[in-house]
C-alpha cells in the first residue's frame, strides 16, 4: 500500500467514525460500523493497521481538529485590520459548526475522551478570546474604552457569539429563534459598542 493510498484509507477512518459517533454515540458504533461506513469489509482490521483502537481513532480525530483550528486562528491573525470583529465572528462559527460532528460526541460523550474536552474548547475559543480581552484592555489604557472589567467583559462577548453554533448543533434552534445572520450582525454591533465605551460594561 503506498502512503497516499493510507493516507485516504485513514482520512476516511477518520471521517467515518466520527459521523457514526456523533449519530449513535461512541459506545453504541462498533468498528465494524466504522469499517462498513467505508465501503471496508467489516472484519478486515483496517482500522487497526492505522490506530491501535477506537478510542486512539477518537482521539487522533480531536487532535486534527485540535489542528484545524489552530490554523482558523492563523487566518484571523492574518486578516485586514478592516471589520476584524466581523471576521473573528465568521471564522468562529465556521470552525464550529465545520466540525458538528465532533462537538456532538465532545458536549454528549465527554468521558469517552478525557481531557480532550477542554482541549478541543480551547482550540476554538482561547484565541478568540484572548485576542477580545487584549484588545479591551489596550483600548481601555489609551482611553479609546471604558471598560471596568475587560476579561469579564471579553468573557461575555465570546460567550454570546459561542452560544449559537453550540445551541444549534445540540438542539437545531437558533437563541430566540433569531436568523444567524440578524445574530451574528447584532453581536458585531455590540462588541464594536463595548470598544467604543458606548456600552456601560
Amino acid at each position: 500500500m503506498d502512503v497516499g493510498e493510507t493516507t485516504t484509507t485513514r482520512e476516511r477512518l477518520l471521517e467515518a467514525a466520527i459521523t457514526l459517533f456523533a449519530r449513535q454515540g461512541y459506545a453504541s458504533t462498533s468498528v465494524a460500523d466504522i469499517h462498513r461506513s467505508c465501503g471496508l469489509s467489516p472484519g478486515s482490521g483496517a482500522l487497526y493497521k492505522h490506530f491501535p483502537s477506537k478510542n486512539a481513532l477518537l482521539r487522533a480525530a480531536v487532535q486534527r481538529q485540535v489542528e484545524r483550528m489552530a490554523a482558523a486562528g492563523r487566518r484571523v491573525d492574518s486578516a485586514a485590520d478592516g471589520g476584524p470583529l466581523g471576521f473573528v465572528a465568521a471564522i468562529v462559527w465556521e470552525t464550529m459548526f465545520a466540525n458538528s460532528d465532533l462537538w456532538r460526541v465532545v458536549f454528549r460523550e465527554p468521558e469517552a475522551i478525557p481531557g480532550f474536552a477542554d482541549e478541543v474548547w480551547s482550540g476554538v475559543t482561547a484565541d478568540a478570546y484572548g485576542r477580545i480581552m487584549v484588545a479591551l484592555r489596550s483600548a481601555t489604557e489609551v482611553g479609546s474604552a471604558e471598560v471596568e472589567d475587560p476579561e469579564a467583559t471579553g468573557a461575555v462577548l465570546m460567550a454570546a457569539l459561542v452560544y449559537l453554533p453550540i445551541l444549534t448543533i445540540l438542539v437545531g434552534r437558533t437563541p430566540g429563534n433569531i436568523d444567524p445572520d440578524r445574530y451574528r450582525q447584532a453581536w458585531v454591533r455590540l462588541a464594536r459598542a463595548v470598544f467604543a465605551g458606548k456600552s456601560g460594561c
